[in-house]
């Protein structure tokens, strides 16, 4: 009975939908338009051109003018964009609703839940042309935002700003890519237990998140200033800003760029990160697994963790390699913990409540990328993966990103169909 009652709301919500917007139309004052192209005043062709939408209530058609250009031929229904919508044939109240489930699961299962749940049948290929088409122009919106002059800085929600990268892999294109990640957010006031450290740490509020498909570094730490300028970087009511990573060069050399005059910048180096290199030296000295490297590694992390990496470094200058390989892996060891000895003052991060691991920063990997990309069968392109991750970081961060997204009208500016490519069977 349920079902028959939502299909008969769908006929008549979708007819209602057609006059509303059929009457908005009639309503309106008309003025001749210019065309993009060319800028040609543009002729009256149709004045009742019709128009198909599915829509979340029901599918509809209206009737608007429709002009082409003398000059160069091309069409425009003003009225199109005026109600927000593009080239697709969706709603955007519908495509909305698409583009949350695509983020979180593949398109053949969003394709069936939305079936389910609306009562009408929604075909795989179109929402996959529709969610890809608003991921385009979630890209467009981050490389505008890249390019233009930096705004006045907002005030941020705390006084200390969290920003996080590491990276992650996916098989895309026909091969596999890292897929870069960001993290940023306040640090405070909340404190949780952390079993790691057995300390109380502050909590990251308020994450913001970020995604490059097979980007540079150079081309991905951009996102992340972005991410941070929208977090209060830059405003002066900032204290301290706590920069986290791995060892990748890549990540510290560009974290400098989070600079703030008058600001206390700090960089911590993932605990975890740094205890795999103990690990593995001790390994090539000891032997895997056995007991002695358990008893070394055990004493050597206890010291980082409490007394800093001074004892680290001195527990490296008593070893004594026998071999080529022992020798080889001490020196880039050595080098290593030199390189990071400022980003392993553990004991005075963990009195200030900073986190000192990178849990954060991995569970987004796989959150935002692997639990989305990594599935069994899936098959991505790097334009198509990069559009799903767009959409995934801003339903993922605070709900106010997602909304301010929707609320630029996304679906006026996206790409015609023709444009975009259907899916591999097993794409996702």
């Amino acid at each position: 009975m349920e079902q028959s009652v939502q299909a008969l709301l769908r006929l008549v919500g979708g007819t209602l939908m057609g006059t509303l917007v059929e009457a908005s139309v009639a309503w309106r004052e008309k003025a001749q338009p210019i065309c993009l192209h060319c800028g040609q005043p543009m002729r009256l062709v149709d004045l009742r051109r019709k128009r198909d939408l599915r829509g979340l209530v029901g599918d509809f058609a209206f009737a608007r003018p429709y002009y082409q250009c003398r000059a160069c031929g091309g069409g425009l229904a003003p009225d199109d964009e005026r109600l927000g919508i593009g080239a697709v044939g969706y709603t955007p109240a519908l495509s909305r609703v698409a583009a949350m489930m695509v983020t979180e699961v593949p398109f053949e299962r969003a394709a069936r839940d939305m079936s389910e749940t609306l009562g009408a049948t929604f075909a795989e290929a179109d929402i996959y042309r529709v969610v890809e088409a608003l991921g385009i122009v979630a890209e467009a919106d981050i490389q505008a935002s890249m390019a233009a002059p930096q705004a006045a800085p907002v005030a941020p929600a705390g006084d200390t700003l969290f920003v996080g990268a590491d990276g992650t892999t996916s098989f895309i294109d026909g091969d596999w890519h890292e897929v870069k990640v960001g993290v940023v957010g306040m640090l405070g006031p909340e404190l949780h237990h952390d079993p790691q450290t057995e300390r109380d740490l502050f909590k990251i509020s308020d994450p913001r998140y970020c995604a490059a498909v097979a980007a540079s570094a150079d081309e991905f730490f951009p996102r992340v200033a972005l991410l941070a300028q929208g977090a209060g970087f830059g405003h002066q009511d900032l204290r301290r800003i706590v920069c986290l990573g791995d060892g990748g060069r890549w990540i510290w050399r560009r974290m400098s760029i989070f600079n703030q005059s008058g600001v206390e910048h700090i960089e911590i180096l993932d605990y975890m990160h740094a205890s795999e290199h103990v690990w593995q030296v001790a390994g090539v000295f000891f032997g895997e697994g056995s007991l002695d490297t358990h008893a070394w590694v055990g004493h050597v992390l206890k010291a980082l963790r409490e007394q800093g990496p001074t004892p680290l470094m001195d527990a490296l200058g008593k070893l004594r390699p026998h071999s080529s390989r022992q020798k080889r892996e001490l020196q880039n060891a050595k080098d290593y913990f030199a390189a990071n000895r400022d980003r392993m003052r553990y004991p005075e991060f963990l009195a200030q409540h900073l986190p000192i691991g990178s849990g954060v920063v991995e569970a987004t990997c796989r959150s935002l990328v692997c639990q989305r990309t990594k599935d069994a069968g899936m098959r991505w392109t790097r334009s198509g993966a990069q559009a799903i991750l767009n959409l995934r970081c801003l339903h993922l961060s605070h709900p106010d990103r997602w909304r301010a997204f929707f609320a630029r009208h996304p679906l006026r500016r996206t790409p015609r169909l023709a444009t975009l490519r259907r899916p591999q069977a097993q794409a996702a």
